[in-house]
């Protein structure tokens, strides 16, 4: 990678590479050139560790990248731009040198904690952990790294993270309670602060944390909103450009009417559960084979009818590089197929339904 040769040796190779291709001469010979220090490069990219890596893709409604002494950043991508499922998912390169190795990771780790993405979910806490894994500080590693320690290195699903979840629906309901619009400033029916006589008796709330609806609670707290899932409890304050737990290092950014939650680099979306949306049979929802990720549906190895056993391969999606193999959930009959071969499908679009083979016989 040629940022990390740049950083050691203090050259410009791309710089190099435009003068020789203009029919210059190399500007220095090999035993001109020096080697200082120790830098170490991490590709930040557009993907869910907890789901294999499986390329995540949407709008970026937040970047930070960061800066600072020996730190060096190389993006490709912006504030309110878009990922999307054609191109390579990484986001930037973010280089780090120092004067020997650990103060090289001591710099990345740092720069990555400084990261904040929010849209797309990222690899950013992965990476992260990765400069503090033991093995690898100590220089005693292979390629079979990552795979011994997936769930120590946060790259396995998680458990639901009650106080993120929590600080989230505190953000929307703060959002909710924004002035009315169109209220004359000075109304009192303008602010939806939950006034009330009496005593204060919390109200229960239904949100959704990444496409499942779950219960809370929520009272209102010198004028603002505090939260309660199982044992956590948050509120929400604006803080130019990010709403911020006074509890704790939480972040949220609004979404186009959603809630992204950030903490140390992860990443959880909580929106208002969608009531408008089509009730669809539990055992339906269990036999369908919904796309992981946003790209094309690049071959279907069925079609309606066909007869399936369980774990056979029906479909491939694609994208960012990346093929991935939709299997049968059951042994079954395919009742239903949404998307055409050579289709653009969504993260979370039903493809395929299977049905149980007794139900699918006539």
């Amino acid at each position: 990678e040629h940022p990390v040769t740049e950083a050691i040796t203090g050259v410009d190779l791309v710089a190099w590479q435009f003068r020789i291709a203009s029919g210059e001469t190399l500007p220095l010979m090999q035993d001109q050139i020096g080697i200082d220090g120790h830098a170490v490069e991490a590709r930040l990219y557009a993907e869910d560790p907890t789901t294999g890596f499986l390329p995540s893709t949407g709008k970026v409604w937040a970047l930070r990248l960061p800066s600072g002494e020996g730190v060096r950043v190389d993006a490709g991508v912006e504030e309110g731009g878009e990922v999307t499922p054609h191109y390579d998912p990484m986001i930037a390169k973010i280089i780090a040198h120092g004067a020997t190795r650990d103060e090289a990771l001591d710099r990345l780790s740092q720069a990555l904690g400084q990261t904040i993405v929010a849209g797309p979910r990222t690899n950013v806490a992965f990476l992260r952990a990765l400069c503090a894994q033991r093995d690898f500080r100590a220089q005693d590693f292979d390629t079979g790294l990552i795979d011994r320690n997936l769930e120590a290195l946060g790259a396995t699903p998680r458990a639901l993270d009650a106080r993120a979840a929590a600080f989230g629906a505190a953000v929307l309901v703060a959002m909710k309670s924004a002035r009315a619009k169109g209220a004359p400033a000075h109304s009192p029916w303008a602010v939806l602060d939950a006034f009330q006589l009496g005593a204060n008796s919390p109200t229960p709330l239904r949100i959704n944390i990444d496409g499942i609806d779950i219960d809370a609670a929520m009272e209102w707290r010198d004028a603002r909103p505090m939260v309660s899932i199982e044992n956590a409890r948050e509120s929400a304050e604006f803080n130019y450009p990010f709403w911020r737990s006074p509890n704790s290092a939480l972040i949220g950014v609004e979404a186009d009417g959603a809630a992204i939650v950030l903490r140390d680099g992860v990443q959880i979306i909580v929106r208002w559960p969608d009531y408008a949306a089509s009730v669809t049979s539990s055992a339906e929802a269990g036999n369908a084979i919904v796309s992981p990720m946003h790209g094309r549906l690049v071959a279907l190895h069925v079609k309606t009818g066909d007869v399936v056993k369980k774990n056979q391969r029906v479909a491939v999606v694609e994208a960012m590089k990346m093929e991935h193999a939709l299997l049968a959930p059951i042994d079954g009959r395919v009742a239903s197929i949404s998307a055409q071969e050579g289709a653009q499908v969504a993260q979370g679009a039903r493809l395929i339904i299977i049905a149980p083979e007794q139900e699918g016989t006539t």
